[in-house]
């Protein structure tokens, strides 16, 4: 290229990069809501974690295959329409969401099959149309970024889904925490909550506030009383396994009203009020003065999750106007020349039938067991990475206590961090490992492994650090997760070069998103079963096998340009 060419070619690469990155960050906008969705949901409707975590799973699945197919299609299809119609969809998946319990007339209580049906619908939709957002960004960063750079350059465009990602969660942690009905003074309201929080998540409020009880056997269906629920728990003691005892708790509606004065008097002072102060000045035991904290926070703020649909996809609708008015193809659509250094046998596109294309990209991808590897290895960074992101403001607010606001500015900050992350791995996978991204990728797994398992020693211990610290540790595991989740992408498309880069990132997160077996269901599963604890078990395990599977590729090379034109 001449050098008017050149400096015309770095301005078009720059804007591809950058409408390409705010418009994938709108895609997180309208895609992870749902789990600060998640907590208002359970309270309103009783939907428990196994079914949340049911929905999950089949949403990560239909999405893993929607983005292989579209990265297909990505491979062949002009990108700026592909990205703004699937955003502009998504958006509208997402308002549809906030409005089906209006469509559908139903108010505060248990939810009907139906309700959990049309929202799995609208969610498996939203997710069909979110496979449109990925593929066409990773063939296009191959077309405009030569591979010696891909690493670097493109770290910094992946901080565009934690961008994305961290910003959604501060907007609902607001919307969460400041949104919505209050209904505390509605009996009704609260009587139906009441029964929605003891049934779904009492178990593990009860096991953890008390250190002599070693498993909670099974929390009894609350017997109505005059005044509220009696709830029995049977469970056994650390010091008598053999035996299984039943202790009664009372949820009445004088219960609740001392706690909302209680919380409502501190308040008014500008204070926090804990539970362990609660428990003392309403004369309740730690696990019930927790429950009725989180009842009474809950019934402050209904309805609030709708905002949490509305909002972000209002301001997704904005984002497709933007990808539509900004985003151009490859550089051919601009007259521009393609890069010298990533030239393929594919490139005369006017010369090329499709079975050579078809037998590029099966020789490229289908035949490569480097994809293979990396595909493998993308399913445990996405356990770990899915279980904090999908879950996070969840196990926040309910296994550590933290304010919707506070859990909210956690998620935030892990993502804030993951971009730190994402641009020193691809620095370090340039500079220190000449563009091998898996050796980066390796190392990453182990500091995220070690990350989590101080976060899981933190918990066992309540009390032992402050929630700051709490959140550094959780946001040091963002840091580490999110190099690889980032390089994975990359090495896939250096190694299926930029005629295949769509398609192999499309296999790729496949298994990213079969991940969601483990992080959608059997997270939720362990939750309600066996608690928050053999969650952060399982997380740690699989961060320890993601670092066997990296260590089984240390010596491949940085990319597959001499195999695909041997």
């Amino acid at each position: 290229m001449d050098t008017q060419t050149q400096k015309r070619f770095k301005i078009w690469q720059w804007r591809t990069i950058i409408v390409t990155m705010l418009g994938y960050a709108f895609f997180y906008f309208v895609r992870k809501n749902f789990s600060f969705a998640m907590p208002g949901l359970s309270a309103e409707y009783g939907i428990s974690n196994t079914s949340f975590g049911i929905v999950m799973t089949i949403v990560g699945l239909v999405y893993g295959f929607s983005r292989y197919l579209n990265g297909v299609l990505a491979d062949r299809m002009n990108a700026r329409y592909h990205m703004s119609i699937g955003l502009m969809l998504c958006a509208l998946a997402s308002l549809a969401f906030g409005f089906a319990p209006y469509i559908l007339g139903i108010e505060i209580g248990r939810a009907p099959h139906t309700l959990v049906v049309v929202f799995a619908i609208l969610l498996v939709l939203n997710n069909i149309f979110q496979g449109s957002g990925f593929p066409p960004c990773a063939r296009l960063l191959s077309h405009w970024i030569p591979p010696q750079e891909l690493a670097t350059k493109m770290s910094i465009w992946n901080t565009s889904h934690s961008i994305g990602a961290s910003l959604l969660a501060i907007l609902c942690g607001f919307i969460m925490g400041n949104m919505g009905s209050d209904v505390s003074n509605s009996r009704q309201d609260v009587d139906k909550m009441t029964y929605n929080y003891v049934t779904t998540l009492f178990k593990d409020d009860v096991k953890k506030s008390d250190d002599a009880i070693a498993k909670v056997v099974k929390v009894c269906e609350p017997q109505s009383v005059e005044s509220g629920y009696a709830v029995d728990v049977r469970y056994t003691l650390k010091s008598d396994v053999k035996d299984t005892l039943t202790q009664t708790y009372i949820f009445s509606q004088e219960n609740f009203l001392a706690v909302k004065e209680a919380v409502d008097k501190a308040k008014e002072q500008g204070l926090a009020i804990g539970n362990s102060a609660i428990a003392e000045q309403c004369n309740m035991s730690l696990a019930q003065a927790k429950a009725t904290k989180a009842i009474v926070t809950r019934t402050e703020h209904t309805g609030a999750w709708k905002w949490s649909f509305w909002l972000p996809g209002l301001i997704a609708l904005l984002g497709a106007l933007g990808l539509f008015v900004f985003l151009r193809d490859t550089p051919k659509s601009v007259g521009l020349p393609e890069l010298e250094s990533s030239k393929t046998s594919l490139d005369d596109d006017a010369h090329v039938d499709k079975e050579a294309r078809k037998a590029f990209t099966m020789k490229m991808v289908y035949k490569n067991p480097i994809i293979w590897v990396l595909a493998f290895a993308n399913f445990f960074v996405y356990v770990v990475r899915f279980s904090v992101l999908d879950w996070g403001p969840k196990f926040l607010t309910e296994a550590c206590n933290m304010t919707y606001e506070k859990a909210g500015g956690a998620v935030a900050v892990f993502e804030i961090m993951g971009i730190l992350g994402m641009i020193v791995a691809g620095i370090v996978t340039d500079r220190l490992f000449s563009g091998r991204a898996h050796r980066t990728c390796l190392w990453c797994m182990v500091g995220a492994g070690a990350a989590m398992g101080a976060f899981y020693t933190f918990y066992l211990n309540p009390g032992m650090v402050s929630d700051g610290v709490l959140i550094g540790v959780l946001a040091l595991a963002g840091f580490f997760i999110y190099g690889p989740q980032a390089l994975i992408g990359i090495a896939a498309a250096n190694q299926a070069t930029k005629k295949a880069a769509a398609t192999a990132n499309g296999l790729v997160g496949i298994f990213g998103y079969l991940s969601t077996a483990i992080s959608g269901y059997g997270v939720g599963w362990l939750a309600d079963n066996f608690g928050w604890n053999y969650v952060f078990i399982g997380v740690i395990a699989m961060a320890v096998v993601g670092v066997l599977v990296f260590l089984s590729i240390w010596g491949a090379k940085r990319d597959g340009y001499d195999k695909a034109n041997a």
